[in-house]
């Protein structure tokens, strides 16, 4: 069961109708209703492009997170988690993008290196005055503190005094804190409200003060001088003044780490961290918890268990899972505007949303206050996608299939998508979501670049599947490894169309001698270079079993391409020919015709779920009378038959092989017809059993590589030579 999920709801969705349609988020029903329509027409487009592509999703249970009955769902996770005591609403500072003017969780951000500067900056102290560095001039407005490390000795004497913020002359309080860097700067910092995550820490810590420096726009408030100002123009007028005062000392250009909106490729804007009152789910004392369950789940590949610990290690806040949009999952719940108090609606009464409903409460129920007013905001998306592994195991009901077996997701999203569906799933059921997670990487344009409709870089399915059909591109994708990003190369898909085309030659070949009773009977007898052929098929197919059951995907495709196309094509065919025309006995040609249908059969089944299109059309031309099944893709998947490996018939295969092959590189080197006989070949070797070999098979090599008469010396001027069995074999052609 492969059901197939859409989350549509979000930023991207939000970002795209209000930029390039041009609706403005504050007409809210007609918003919302091209925010629907804008995402169901992304979903058929995809849905199209994935059906081109034989994408085997269970299209019978489809659902997309903006549906009403999906709305239910999570606002019931939410209800369960506020009966668990994990829901609260404060006023705390949350990360907040200026140019999407939102909330973010914490696993929505990334560090980007930027180009700044280092300002210092003298604070007036008694008898005199300190010097800070900063990045953030443009806070000064906003420092409630200044810092030093305890154990550095130049500034003991300072702590628990009094420094005076220039162009304000505020007092504020000295500190000691081990966060301080006494190498960076001048070892002196400052702390402001909120200048990065540390001032959030210090100041709560301390119980500082509260000075808002921003509001959400990302303009600066409460300065005084420099108000309304975006941050860059602030900083420059801010330096400019402090070098009027006398105040700046000098500016330093750095590159340095900037905390940005890097979930969003599209928005790469650096966060601001400002007070608002928002929701959260507790979680901060569930990070052993959730770090023993990824220990449970079998990850692919394993390093990005490591990844997920390494970012619950990290985590310093709680869920924060309400955003200041329109498109999404209404959070379900009502609040007292005097005491604070959380009113929840019942189960029964889902779904609800009431920034627009009827409050089901007249009264606040703990202190009696009659102003009740609803949840504004939406639901984070990885709220909504974070049941989904429920959603598919018919919960609220009795869960079917739970955990399920495979949770396949992008690398990017592992701290949140893998993060927020194990922590969810976890509270509601006490167990994990899924078995496995298997981590894909991103396909990056060619120039090795994220794909970018900005860079003129995107590849779109639809265009390689015009040029080089959905079985080409399934199989160049497939070629690159599990985990790993990787480019997009047309060379890649025109290779795997080439190799596509060989199949299809080489089945049409085949086609010719396939015969209903031939096919289905086991022949009584084997010939040996038949023998030599099944027993390396027996071989492929415990090697391929064995990747694709451990989603090595790009391995399995990697041996099915070696040995369709050379072993299979480029040698036993051509070895195999002069037995199909004019065999010497009525068993050797049936043997042939034999292993024939049985390789080629085994083949497209091992293929099948990689190239499923080209499978499916030889499947029905060449073997649907023979089988009866309606399609290849309900036929078994192979198993080697252990009566067909045969360890003998190695060597005699191989050693044919080896001198087929130098013979034919003999006549292509000289420019001359495969079909031209070559009168001589003398063979030394220096080894009797090697010997005893090559004279057992003598007569299939004079066949095979159109061979008039074979002699043995001792000496002998070397043309062409191999190694076989740790034995030098030479051999001299004449024509």
């Amino acid at each position: 069961m492969l059901p197939q999920g859409w989350d549509t709801q979000g930023l991207p969705t939000e970002l795209a109708v209000q930029n390039k349609l041009g609706i403005n988020p504050n007409q809210t029903e007609k918003f919302l209703r091209t925010c629907k329509a804008w995402a169901s027409k992304n979903i058929k487009t995809m849905r199209s492009a994935m059906i081109r592509l034989g994408y085997s999703a269970d299209w019978t249970f489809e659902y997309k997170t903006m549906d009403k009955k999906y709305h239910k769902k999570v606002q019931l996770a939410l209800l369960r988690l506020f009966n668990q005591g994990r829901i609260y609403r404060s006023k705390h500072p949350v990360y907040w993008c200026p140019k999407c003017k939102t909330t973010l969780a914490q696993a929505e951000l990334g560090y980007v290196k930027r180009k700044g500067i280092l300002a210092y900056i003298k604070f007036k102290i008694e008898n005199g005055h300190v010097e800070i560095a900063t990045t953030r001039p443009e806070f000064l407005h906003a420092c409630v503190a200044v810092a030093v490390n305890p154990k550095d000795r130049r500034y003991r004497n300072l702590v628990n005094k009094k420094a005076i913020v220039p162009l304000y002359n505020r007092k504020v309080p000295i500190i000691a804190d081990n966060f301080v860097d006494p190498n960076f700067g001048t070892g002196v910092v400052m702390v402001c409200t909120f200048g990065d995550e540390r001032d959030v820490h210090v100041v709560l810590e301390r119980k500082l003060p509260v000075i808002q420096a921003l509001n959400e726009e990302g303009r600066i408030v409460n300065s005084k001088y420099f108000d309304d100002l975006p941050v860059k123009e602030a900083r420059k007028v801010v330096l400019k003044k402090l070098e009027f005062k006398g105040c700046l000392s000098k500016i330093e250009k750095l590159w340095h780490n900037v905390l940005a909106h890097t979930e969003r490729s599209t928005c790469q804007t650096p966060i601001e961290l400002i007070l608002k009152n928002q929701w959260f789910i507790r979680i901060l004392d569930l990070k052993n918890d959730i770090i023993k369950l990824a220990d449970e789940i079998s990850w692919v590949p394993e390093h990005f268990q490591n990844r997920l610990v390494k970012w619950i290690e990290s985590l310093n806040w709680d869920w924060v899972f309400s955003r200041q949009r329109k498109f999404g999952t209404p959070i379900p719940f009502w609040y007292c505007k005097r005491c604070g108090a959380i009113l929840p609606p019942k189960e029964e009464q889902l779904p609800v949303n009431p920034s627009t409903d009827i409050p089901l409460f007249d009264q606040c129920p703990k202190c009696g206050n009659k102003e009740i007013a609803g949840a504004s905001e939406v639901c984070d998306c990885w709220v909504d996608s974070s049941i989904t592994p429920l959603v598919i195991c018919c919960w609220p009901g009795k869960l079917e299939n739970f955990p399920v077996n495979l949770r396949q997701q992008g690398s990017e999203i592992v701290r949140t998508w893998a993060f927020y569906s194990i922590t969810q799933c976890y509270l509601q059921t006490g167990t994990l979501p899924f078995k496995t997670a298997l981590i894909n990487g991103m396909i990056l344009g060619p120039d090795r670049k994220a794909m970018s409709s900005s860079l003129g870089n995107v590849i779109y399915p639809e265009e390689v599947i015009e040029k080089f059909g959905a079985d080409s591109l399934r199989e160049a994708l497939i070629l690159a490894s599990v985990g790993s990003d990787f480019p997009f190369k047309w060379k890649d898909v025109e290779y795997c169309w080439g190799f596509l085309q060989k199949m299809w030659n080489a089945s049409r070949f085949v086609h010719k001698y396939i015969r209903r009773n031939e096919f289905l009977e086991n022949p009584k007898r084997l010939y040996f270079v038949d023998r030599w052929l099944l027993n390396k098929l027996q071989r492929l197919i415990i090697n391929v079993t064995r990747h694709m059951e451990t989603f090595r995907f790009n391995l399995a495709v990697q041996e099915l391409q070696e040995f369709f196309w050379h072993l299979f094509c480029d040698d036993y065919i051509e070895m195999v020919k002069h037995r199909l025309n004019k065999p010497k006995k009525k068993w050797v040609r049936k043997s042939a015709v034999y292993t024939l249908n049985h390789a080629l059969w085994n083949l497209i089944k091992l293929y099948a779920p990689i190239t499923p299109h080209i499978t499916e059309e030889l499947y029905h031309r060449l073997f649907k009378e023979q089988i009866g099944l309606e399609s290849i893709h309900l036929a078994s998947w192979p198993k080697p038959c252990e009566n067909l490996i045969d360890e003998d018939s190695e060597f005699l295969g191989e050693l044919l092989r080896r001198i087929v092959w130098n013979a034919r590189r003999f006549k292509s080197k000289r420019g001359m017809a495969l079909s031209k006989e070559i009168s001589h070949l003398k063979i030394v070797c220096q080894n009797k059993k090697v010997e005893r070999l090559i004279e057992e098979i003598r007569d299939e090599i004079k066949a095979v590589c159109k061979v008039k008469r074979i002699s043995f010396g001792k000496k002998g001027l070397k043309c062409i030579g191999f190694k076989f069995q740790g034995c030098e074999v030479n051999l001299r052609f004449r024509v």
